[in-house]
């Protein structure tokens, strides 16, 4: 019991930090991160569909979607926004309404730096309370990224 409630504490030294080149600029990867409509089109690994998404960006105001699993299942999520400096920033919670780590608030932070050539992203989630956990984030925002780049590259966009 006594580690069930460990694992369930977010911890403050593990965090997931990405770096991503998109040929887009800074204020369109700020605007399809906080429009609904483009936020849904990209959201989610492949193989994942975001629905209901709805975004009151304001500080303290909250964003909230459904993602549905190739496995059938729907996985809410939510989060309330912390910082909001368009178009180079945005920090929020993130908290999932569903499975392991239902009810737990994490930290999101995502940077857009202007370049001669696009916008570097630099992501950082924190206080995720494991190791396993940070992967299986990894790599749903990595799948992510990789439609977010295709979403920003489409022509009818």
């Amino acid at each position: 019991m006594a580690n069930e409630k460990a694992e369930r504490t977010p911890n403050a030294s593990i965090a997931l930090r990405m770096t991503r080149h998109f040929s887009a600029p800074p204020d369109a990867l700020f605007r399809a991160w906080t429009d609904p409509t483009a936020f849904a089109q990209w959201m989610g690994p492949p193989g994942v569909t975001a629905r209901d998404v709805r975004i009151d960006l304001r500080v303290s105001g909250r964003y909230s979607l459904v993602m549905d699993g190739e496995d059938g299942n729907a996985y809410p999520l939510s989060g309330e926004y912390r910082e909001i400096d368009p178009p180079k920033r945005l920090a929020f919670t993130l908290e999932w309404g569903h499975g392991d780590l239902a009810g737990l608030e994490m930290l999101v932070s995502v940077d857009f730096i202007a370049e001669r050539d696009g916008t570097r992203m630099e992501f950082l989630q924190e206080r995720i309370p494991t190791e396993s956990a940070r992967g299986h984030h990894e790599e749903g925002w990595t799948g992510s990224f990789e439609r977010l780049e295709a979403y920003l590259a489409a022509p009818s966009r």
